[in-house]
């Protein structure tokens, strides 16, 4: 009994992944996606890129980020991250843009993901923890995976820069800001902005929370990142981005592909995403 209501819960879960993706192949081929997009940004966040298959929200496949990214170039206005700040600031309207990002700044950002954006001439913004940058730092959430860490090396992350993509902090450490003291948070994004400065020749314009997580204190950094330059907050937690919404504290839909059997499944979602009121 127990494993034929099993049997019955896995069938109707499969059958929802299908409808979605009909659903979304009709909406985008068309066009409707483009009206239904109108009034809102999406910004999609991406974390490690692997040669293996996909197994959740912190790990991509290079195949299903190749899928993703024809999808974004050929059906999708996909902008840099700085021109939605852009046009958050100047309470311009939104019509349906997208911005790549990255968090933590993983080697493979460099090593297979680089690629597939220059192909498809795609532009991204990579949120980089500074101090795992060329360490062999063990985050917990990897370990708690069995896999090992890998992070960028300095001159991996030039070589982003140099490929036209921009930078942004992540902090030092990957503090969990909900906990830090207000010096405790200010010295980790001062640093981690002052490390991108020294170390990649580019001051980063945007700043990522992370765990990705809205917290009580949350107006204080936001206060704190105007203070030290920054131009956006990002979080990372679901959700699209309405109009006359403020640059500092932007959502980002982070993509899950084993969710979906393709971007037209995980597209007709975002469309579903209710709007919520400008904050």
């Amino acid at each position: 009994m127990h494993a034929t209501k099993n049997v019955r819960k896995a069938r109707g879960a499969a059958l929802r992944i299908l409808v979605k993706d009909i659903l979304g192949r009709i909406l985008v081929g068309l066009g409707i996606h483009k009206r239904l997009l109108r009034g809102r940004a999406i910004v999609v966040a991406f974390h490690s890129i692997t040669k293996e298959r996909s197994d959740g929200a912190l790990r991509c496949s290079v195949e299903d980020f190749e899928a993703y990214c024809r999808f974004f170039a050929r059906h999708m206005s996909t902008v840099p991250l700085t021109q939605v700040v852009q046009q958050l600031d100047s309470a311009s309207d939104l019509n349906g843009e997208l911005s790549i990002t990255f968090d933590d700044g993983y080697a493979d950002n460099a090593e297979l993901a680089l690629d597939v954006l220059n192909r498809w001439r795609l532009h991204a913004t990579f949120f980089v923890t500074t101090g795992f940058v060329g360490s062999e730092t063990q985050a917990p959430w990897d370990a708690s995976a069995n896999l090992r860490s890998r992070w960028m090396t300095w001159d991996q992350v030039r070589q982003l820069i140099a490929a036209g993509h921009d930078v942004g902090a992540h902090t030092v450490t990957h503090i969990n800001l909900a906990t830090a003291t207000p010096e405790e948070a200010e010295e980790e994004l001062r640093r981690s902005r002052d490390d991108l400065i020294e170390r990649a020749g580019q001051k980063p314009a945007h700043f990522a929370v992370p765990f990705g997580r809205a917290y009580p204190s949350l107006d204080s950094t936001k206060e704190l990142v105007r203070r030290l330059g920054f131009r956006s907050l990002s979080l990372c937690r679901g959700g699209v981005v309405p109009e006359k919404s403020s640059a500092l504290q932007i959502e980002r839909w982070p993509i899950n592909p084993p969710c979906y059997l393709s971007p037209y499944g995980w597209l007709l979602d975002v469309l579903r995403e209710p709007v919520a009121p400008a904050s």
